[in-house]
C-alpha cells in the first residue's frame, strides 16, 4: 500500500509555555520555548514595547530601586526613587522633579519598599531602605524624615489605620520583629496603641510584608503570619500558617482577584490560600527552580496586570542579578509565558495622563493590533512603568514595538512534532494563519539545538488572516525523525499566529 502525505500542527497556541517534560510529549497547543509574546483574543501575539518617560534619574547612583503612584486629594503622584535621589513625575512639563532633600545612602543590596498610609486624614507616600530613616512624601516640597521615633525597617505597609514596620534594623531577633504606629498617626510609635511583637516561633528573619484580603500577611523563609487587630491591648495578633515555605523576595508578593497570593519562593512560584501555599499549576516551575540567582532571589519583583488576567514576575536567572526575565502567569487560564527585558529592576502602576491621538501611532495601522477605540488609548489608561538598572523609567506603549526605540526578538517554538517514535519522516511544507508586519520560520530537528531557516523564510504578512482555503505556505524538505518550527519577528511591527499545519511523509523506522 503506498505510503500517503499526513498532516499535523497546532490551532490555537493557548497553552502556554511547558518544560516539564521532552518536547515531543508536550501538547500540540503548548510552547517549548518562548520570548515576548502573549495571547490576545486566543491569538499567539508579538507584546507591544515600551518608551522612556523623561530623562535618566539625578544622582551618582542612577539605578532605579523602586517606584510607587499615590493619591492625595483626588490627585495622582508617580514617584521613582533611585539609589540617593527621588523625583516625582510633572505631566505638566514631562519630567522628572527632584523632591529627595537629604540624599538616601542605601547601596543596591538595599531594597526598597513603600507604602501610603494617612496622616491627619491625608494619605502621604513612605520610603524605606532599610538603612536611611524612613521618609514621607505629602505631595508638596521635598520628601523629610517621618516624624517621631519610626524605627529603620527592610518592610513597611499601610494596614488599616496603621503603619506597619517589620525586619526592623538592630537589637535582638530584630529581625524578626513586627512594629507598627499608634492608630492613624504613623509619626507616633511610643505610647498609645503602638507596639510590637517578634515572630519567634520557627526562627528566621521576616522575608516579606503585604496585605492579603482583611489581614496582614507576614512572610518568613519557611512560613506565614496572617495579622490582624483584636480588642485587647495586644492590638495586633498573629496567626502562624504552617505552610513550610514564604517568600524569599518581598518584591514578587502579588494578590490576585482569584483571592490568592502569588509570591517567588526558593523552589519556584506559589500561591498562598490563606492555609496553604502549593506550586502554581504551570510546569515552568522547573525552568525557575533550575535556573533562579538564589544569591540575588531577593531582587524579584512582581506587578498585576489586570486588563489581559495576568500577574508578572521579574526574576533573576542564570548569573543576572535582577529581575529581567518575566514569568506572565494568567490566573484565569493558568498558563504562563515569558519575556524578557534586559537590566529592569522594578515594575509599578501609574495612569495615563493623556489620551492617544492618530499621529501617535508610528506604525503602519494594519500592522496595529488594537482597536482606535481601545481602553489603552484612554486618558485613564493603566500604566505600566519599569525602572531600570541604567536609571531610566519606561512606560508600555501600545503605538510601538520596540523597547525604547529598539526593536526586541519575539520569538514561540512549538512541540516537537513526529509521526510516532521511532519512525522517520520526510517533512514537506507548512501552511499557516498569520497577520501582521512580517515573520520569519525556522526549524530544528534537534530540539532545539540548531535552527536552520525555512527556504524564502522572511514572509511579507497582511493586515488580516489569510482566508481558510489560502493561507500562507512555507516549502521545505527535511528528513527526521521529529520537527519543531519557531515563529520570530525581531521588527517594529505586529505579528500575530493562529495556526498552522505540516504536511510530511512518514517513512522507514530509523535503525
Amino acid at each position: 500500500m503506498a505510503i500517503t502525505n499526513q498532516k499535523t500542527g497546532s490551532v490555537l497556541q493557548v497553552a502556554g509555555l511547558d518544560i516539564s517534560k521532552p518536547a515531543e510529549y508536550i501538547s500540540d497547543q503548548a510552547c517549548s520555548q518562548c520570548q515576548n509574546v502573549e495571547v490576545i483574543e486566543s491569538l499567539l501575539s508579538k507584546r507591544v514595547g515600551e518608551s522612556q518617560l523623561g530623562a535618566v534619574i539625578r544622582g551618582t547612583g542612577i539605578e532605579i530601586m523602586g517606584g510607587r503612584q499615590f493619591t492625595r486629594e483626588d490627585v495622582n503622584y508617580n514617584v521613582r526613587v533611585g539609589l540617593d535621589k527621588i523625583e516625582v513625575w510633572d505631566a505638566a512639563n514631562t519630567e522628572w522633579d527632584d523632591i529627595t532633600g537629604s540624599d538616601l545612602t542605601g547601596a543596591n543590596t538595599d531594597l526598597v519598599d513603600t507604602a501610603v498610609p494617612l496622616l491627619t486624614g491625608k494619605s502621604i507616600l513612605c520610603i524605606t531602605n532599610g538603612k536611611d530613616a524612613i521618609r514621607k512624601y505629602i505631595a508638596s516640597g521635598n520628601t523629610a524624615d517621618l516624624g517621631g521615633t519610626p524605627p529603620v525597617a527592610d518592610f513597611i505597609q499601610e494596614y488599616k489605620t496603621y503603619l506597619v514596620c517589620a525586619n526592623i534594623g538592630g537589637g535582638t531577633d530584630i529581625a524578626q520583629r513586627v512594629q507598627w504606629s499608634d492608630t492613624a498617626d504613623p509619626e507616633t510609635w511610643t505610647g498609645g496603641n503602638s507596639g510590637a511583637v517578634d515572630l519567634v516561633d520557627d526562627g528566621g528573619g521576616i522575608t516579606g510584608l503585604n496585605l492579603f484580603g482583611n489581614y496582614l500577611s507576614v512572610h518568613k523563609d519557611k512560613s506565614i503570619y496572617l495579622g490582624y487587630l483584636v480588642s485587647s491591648s495586644a492590638i495586633f495578633k498573629f496567626d502562624r500558617k504552617a505552610t513550610g515555605v514564604g517568600t524569599v523576595a518581598n518584591g514578587s508578593i502579588v494578590n490576585i482577584p482569584t483571592g490568592e497570593q502569588i509570591f517567588l519562593s526558593k523552589d519556584g512560584l506559589r500561591l498562598f490560600n490563606g492555609n496553604t501555599a502549593p506550586l502554581i499549576e504551570a510546569p515552568i516551575n522547573d525552568e525557575i527552580r533550575r535556573s533562579l540567582n538564589k544569591t540575588q532571589a531577593n531582587r524579584a519583583w512582581g506587578m498585576l496586570v489586570l486588563d489581559k488576567d495576568e500577574v508578572w514576575i521579574g526574576i533573576p536567572v542564570g548569573d543576572y542579578e535582577v529581575g529581567s526575565t518575566i514569568y506572565k502567569f494568567n490566573y484565569a487560564k493558568r498558563v504562563l509565558y515569558k519575556d524578557y527585558r534586559e537590566n529592569i529592576t522594578v515594575m509599578w502602576k501609574g495612569d495615563s495622563t493623556s489620551g492617544l491621538s492618530w499621529d501617535d501611532i508610528d506604525i503602519a495601522w494594519d500592522d496595529y493590533d488594537y482597536r482606535w477605540d481601545d481602553t489603552a488609548f484612554g486618558s485613564d489608561a493603566e500604566q505600566l512603568n519599569l525602572g531600570y538598572t541604567t536609571g531610566e523609567v519606561t512606560k508600555s506603549d501600545v503605538t510601538t514595538y520596540q523597547d525604547k526605540g529598539v526593536s526586541y526578538d519575539s520569538f514561540w517554538d512549538s512541540k516537537d512534532f513526529e509521526h510516532a517514535q521511532g519512525i522517520i519522516s520526510r517533512w514537506k511544507r507548512m501552511e499557516f494563519w498569520a497577520m501582521g508586519g512580517s515573520c520569519r520560520i525556522l526549524y530544528s530537528v534537534d530540539a532545539g539545538a540548531t535552527w536552520v531557516e525555512m527556504p524564502d523564510s522572511s514572509f511579507t504578512l497582511a493586515g488580516s488572516m489569510p482566508s481558510d482555503e489560502s493561507p500562507l505556505i512555507a516549502y521545505f524538505d527535511v528528513v527526521s525523525s521529529k520537527i519543531r518550527i519557531r515563529f520570530q519577528n525581531t521588527s517594529n511591527e505586529s505579528f500575530k499566529l493562529k495556526q498552522f499545519v505540516l504536511e510530511y511523509t512518514p517513512r522507514e523506522m530509523r535503525r
